[in-house]
């Protein structure tokens, strides 16, 4: 099953669909008509990741294995880009588990193949980044424009232009694509469907506003398109933007003067939360927030994401 990520980029229109053009004198990887020697580029993925967590990491273009369920021309990753994109990828998204859980857990819930795009994937104004395959495969686009210098406060964000190939974009990608391996392993409580029931849009979402879905009680506008991926981007979202930015979220959208405006949305976060909350520590062993005990593992990925960008 392939499950993506989309961003809309509304307003963004000219942007999203502008046409990507090569540099000539760049080097591509994996064009065809060479056999490779190991260089210095796979000597690091092999230590990072093949070593330590059985993980293939595919950056040489091989258009079978980048190929997404948009069909659309995706690019070959920069040679260049290939160790700085991974380095981040392996300081947000893997470190913050093993200090939650434990490597045992990384070994055996990632995937076992991570395929790197340059581009992203445009159709009809949104930029796929990620897709999950399976739990066997994960397929992160748009390499070549990561900036981990960037930073953004709010999800909402991602579709501008300084937010646009940022560190909490493509994390959330990855957070959210990771959720859905999860869940697709052991499935979250049944119960959680009935809190929106009747107001999932698996094909208007893209019509909605970020403020209209969070008075409906959805995180995101994509939160919208079903269960899974309201659960998984309630996950995902609150790991990249933090616990500070989800309750001053739901406090903004509830709220006015101190009193309770919009009692069906803050008992639906309430609900999804606490469901959340109750899976990743009763299945996986995950805790998510802080305690008496200690910290949580959205602190460890708001630390990870800092440390990144030099905070």
């Amino acid at each position: 099953m392939r499950i993506a990520l989309l961003l809309m980029a509304v307003g963004l229109m000219s942007v999203s669909c502008e046409e990507e053009k090569l540099d000539t004198s760049m080097r591509i990887p994996g064009l065809g008509g060479e056999e490779y020697i190991p260089n210095e580029i796979d000597e690091w993925l092999y230590d990072n990741f093949t070593a330590p967590y059985n993980i293939e990491v595919i950056y040489r273009w091989d258009a079978s294995q980048v190929q997404s369920s948009w069909l659309r021309p995706i690019v070959p990753v920069e040679e260049d880009s290939v160790v700085t994109f991974m380095t981040a990828i392996r300081d947000v998204w893997f470190e913050p588990y093993e200090r939650a859980v434990g490597d045992v857990f990384l070994k055996k819930m990632t995937p076992k193949q991570v395929v790197l795009g340059g581009s992203g994937e445009y159709q009809f104004g949104a930029i796929k980044l990620g897709q999950a395959e399976g739990g066997l495969k994960i397929l992160l686009l748009n390499v070549n424009n990561f900036d981990r210098s960037t930073d953004i406060s709010d999800p909402e964000q991602e579709t501008s232009p300084e937010g646009a190939n940022c560190i909490r974009q493509f994390l959330h990608t990855i957070e959210h694509e990771f959720a859905h391996i999860l869940h697709q392993t052991t499935m979250f409580d049944k119960t959680y469907e009935s809190i929106s029931a009747g107001k999932y849009n698996p094909t208007g979402w893209t019509d909605v506003e970020y403020a209209e879905a969070q008075s409906l009680g959805f995180i995101t506008p994509y939160a919208m398109s079903g269960k899974d991926e309201d659960f998984v981007e309630m996950i995902s979202v609150i790991m990249v933007y933090g616990r500070e930015w989800y309750d001053d979220m739901v406090q903004k959208t509830c709220f006015q003067n101190g009193k309770l405006v919009n009692e069906t949305a803050y008992d639906a976060f309430t609900r999804k939360e606490a469901i959340v909350v109750d899976y990743l520590k009763n299945v996986w062993g995950i805790k998510f927030y802080d305690d008496a005990e200690g910290e949580g593992i959205v602190t460890y990925v708001q630390e990870a994401i800092n440390k990144q960008l030099g905070k």
